[in-house]
């Protein structure tokens, strides 16, 4: 049907099913859509237009994100530098119900989010319009979103996602999340333990099962069998956030060097287990190490692999076979269930770890990230 700005307008002061809203901001809102309305009209004025009643925001992508870093020059001067980030790497929730978009994985430390590019998608081309504070907190403005116009996320965003007619809306809040601590800022403390909490601690770290059968269990595998890891085997969970009760379970580790001398990097498998035994379960999935992935997990000799803090970290020593990365340098962090992995901006080594010959990492129950070095010699703990 042909439409025009008046009956945009109309539709869009429709409170009965619109919701309920300022009368201000209802004449803003107005006008905000009688402009867009004659903008498309002015394009075409035979144009046949379809109008839909709902409404949704689909997708929320952050563009290229600003980070300030700081670094201490040969003469022991302090400095900074700006680097880029790519917001994409960074996904955001959508909650329906109570209307809050977020990243689960925060930002780098850093990163200034007061003018940033977004893309957001809704269903049905929906209208999209920000409702904006004064300087002063105290007064509204709404403006329509274009993904041309940069954002201020420093702080919780509100925007409002209306329907094709015009006759109804939904109300969200932004919340983009950074990490309020530099990679360095994740302070270790040397533990002094007695025997018996020596004892309990390293007793923990070995009960890893011993076989990759009593790894899989009776999941059946998506891939040929000989991708299966043989030592430095590491088997963790994690709780999936958009299925309550359902777990991630991922396998690493290496293959055999003998067998496989021209291995660069680990093997990880994964599974979704169901919260109901009896219910359809997943086969385990190899994660193939493609080329066009540039972060995976290297080879390691004594790695160690944990979930912790919304991801998995790994460790390792020396690297094994073809795989020539150095000993306990750093921290590799996975943010997506082990398919990539990159070296760890937030979680840094102990200033004092030196060379050592084995490390191991644990989680315990009250959230505190050990590490073990040299069957026990060395011990720290950490936390988010």
């Amino acid at each position: 049907m042909k439409t025009n700005g008046k009956e945009i307008a109309a539709r869009c002061a429709d409170r009965r099913s619109a919701g309920t809203m300022g009368a201000g901001l209802r004449r803003a809102v107005v006008l905000l859509m009688t402009l867009a309305g004659l903008s498309s009209c002015l394009k075409d004025d035979d144009t046949e237009a379809v109008y839909y009643d709902d409404t949704a925001v689909t997708a929320f992508t952050l563009g290229t994100v600003k980070r300030t870093l700081h670094t201490t020059s040969s003469t022991g001067e302090d400095s900074t530098y700006t680097a880029s980030v790519t917001g994409s790497r960074y996904a955001f929730s959508i909650d329906q119900q109570q209307g809050l978009i977020y990243n689960v994985d925060s930002l780098p430390a850093g990163c200034d989010l007061s003018s940033v590019l977004a893309t957001i998608s809704t269903k049905n081309s929906g209208t999209v319009v920000l409702n904006l504070k004064t300087s002063d907190g105290q007064k509204d403005s709404l403006v329509l979103y274009s993904s041309t116009d940069s954002l201020d996320l420093s702080k919780p965003l509100e925007l409002w996602a209306f329907n094709h007619s015009g006759t109804a809306y939904r109300r969200y809040t932004v919340d983009a999340r950074v990490h309020q601590q530099e990679g360095d800022a994740f302070v270790w403390t040397a533990m002094t333990l007695g025997d018996g909490e020596k004892d309990q601690l390293l007793d923990r770290l070995a009960t890893v099962p011993a076989t990759v059968g009593e790894l899989l269990g009776d999941g059946a595998l998506d891939a040929s069998a000989e991708w299966l890891p043989e030592r430095e085997l590491n088997v963790v969970e994690q709780e999936l956030r958009t299925n309550p009760g359902y777990v991630r379970r991922v396998l690493v580790g290496n293959r055999s060097v003998e067998d496989y001398p021209d291995d660069t990097t680990a093997v990880v498998w994964s599974r979704v287990v169901a919260p109901d035994a009896s219910g359809v379960q997943q086969p385990w999935l190899f994660y193939v190490p493609a080329d066009d992935n540039k972060y995976l997990l290297p080879r390691l000799a004594h790695l160690q692999v944990v979930a912790y803090a919304d991801r998995l970290l790994a460790i390792g020593g020396a690297g094994l076979g073809a795989c020539k990365a150095e000993a306990y340098t750093c921290f590799y962090e996975s943010e997506d269930g082990g398919i990539t992995w990159r070296e760890s901006t937030v979680y840094g080594l102990p200033d004092d770890i030196g060379e050592v010959g084995e490390c191991a990492l644990i989680v315990d129950e009250d959230g505190y990230l050990w590490l073990v070095a040299d069957g026990g010699r060395l011990i720290w703990r950490g936390r988010s």
